[in-house]
């Protein structure tokens, strides 16, 4: 049994590493290419990183300052140009379906004091803002356990009286996360946490780890399955695909009520009452008033789940409950479940314990998911 069980599991493995192929293919992937030059000498520049954030698309320029992205999946990216002694580019693009773009860049060259990342005095509190750093930004799910930053020297703290609690990382973040497999270079544009939320922005890249063994190799595809499973992202596609109900999503829609002796009203919602397509036809608007309610019947809640919410005194229930508001009228969504809107929504619940130790690249999907979308 154990045999037929890992040969099952090592076909949906080899069936995930075919996924990058047919989901191309579907969506009609788009490709840009360049050349990166020096702004005061205008001469190119050799050994630019160039990479699409959230992805493993990213490549770095030859002698000659060119670089080529293929296969990207229309929608919002952003690209992202980065070289030691440059200022980072960061740019935002809609990707049309089958596209082929142009963009040439001129990189500053920017002056940084080195030293500063590793002088100071490193002390006991720099230590236990490290720890609340990581427990806000990684998180506390299982899969947190695995994941360590290795070169944690480069954060900087600073703690107001009031409560508020930032972040700013002097260089990039190198994270290896050895519960999915995946080395991730983040770079840090903001973290900040004051009471019961926290937010952050950058621009992570993605790169696969090499597997000990098969046995590494299976692991790392059930844990991202199940990072990725009753995720935002997941929601959000299934949503735009009008595919809600069969990947195990129940949406409720949450509006104060008039009457005096009910406080909320909550009635059910599907995809086309709050989903519309945007300018573009490969893009789509979500809209609502009041609160989503998400119910995800595909997997219980985790007990670290119930112990992360502070309601240490019941079990965890049988499906995992998140909520959703805006923060304006309306949100657009690419064929990814990315938000082009920054901060365009605040996500609590179950999508608020995901944090970056559960997160895959935006390609991902796990091998069931591609089998129901290419059926």
């Amino acid at each position: 049994m154990r045999i037929k069980f890992l040969f099952i599991l090592f076909i949906g493995y080899s069936l995930f590493l075919s996924y990058e192929q047919l989901y191309a293919q579907k969506l009609e992937p788009s490709e840009i290419e360049g050349r990166i030059i020096d702004w005061d000498t205008n001469k190119p520049l050799r050994g630019v990183h160039v990479f699409l954030s959230g992805t493993k698309i990213g490549t770095v320029t030859n002698e000659a300052g060119r670089y080529r992205l293929e296969r990207v999946p229309p929608g919002s990216h952003r690209l992202v140009i980065s070289k030691v002694g440059y200022q980072r580019s960061l740019n935002e693009y809609l990707f049309e379906p089958g596209k082929s773009d142009r963009r040439s860049f001129r990189l500053k060259p920017a002056v940084y004091e080195l030293d500063e990342i590793f002088a100071g005095n490193l002390d006991e509190t720099w230590e236990e803002h490290l720890e609340e750093f990581k427990r806000l930004f990684l998180g506390e799910s299982a899969l947190a356990d695995s994941v360590e930053i290795m070169n944690p020297e480069v954060l900087r703290f600073e703690r107001r009286w009031w409560g508020r609690f930032t972040a700013e990382a002097l260089a990039p973040l190198v994270i290896e996360n050895h519960s999915l497999g995946y080395r991730i270079t983040y770079y840090l544009d903001e973290f900040y946490h004051s009471g019961t939320r926290t937010r952050w922005d950058g621009e992570p890249l993605y790169s696969e780890m090499t597997p000990a063994d098969s046995d590494e190799a299976i692991k790392w595809e059930e844990n991202r399955r199940e990072a990725f499973m009753g995720s935002l992202r997941h929601f959000f596609i299934a949503m735009i695909e009008g595919r809600e109900d069969a990947e195990g999503f129940v949406v409720y829609n949450q509006r104060s009520s008039a009457h005096p002796a009910f406080s909320t009203r909550k009635t059910r919602v599907s995809a086309n009452r709050i989903i519309r397509e945007a300018e573009r036809d490969y893009l789509q608007q979500m809209r609502f008033s009041g609160r989503l309610e998400i119910v995800y019947t595909g997997a219980p809640e985790d007990l670290r789940y119930v112990q992360w919410s502070r309601e240490i005194n019941r079990r965890p229930a049988r499906n995992q409950t998140s909520y959703l508001e805006l923060n304006r009228r309306a949100i657009t969504i690419d064929p990814d479940g990315e938000v082009l809107e920054t901060y365009g929504a605040t996500r609590y619940g179950y999508f608020s314990f995901h944090r970056v130790a559960d997160q895959t690249p935006r390609e991902y999907r796990p091998a069931e998911y591609q089998l129901s979308t290419f059926e």
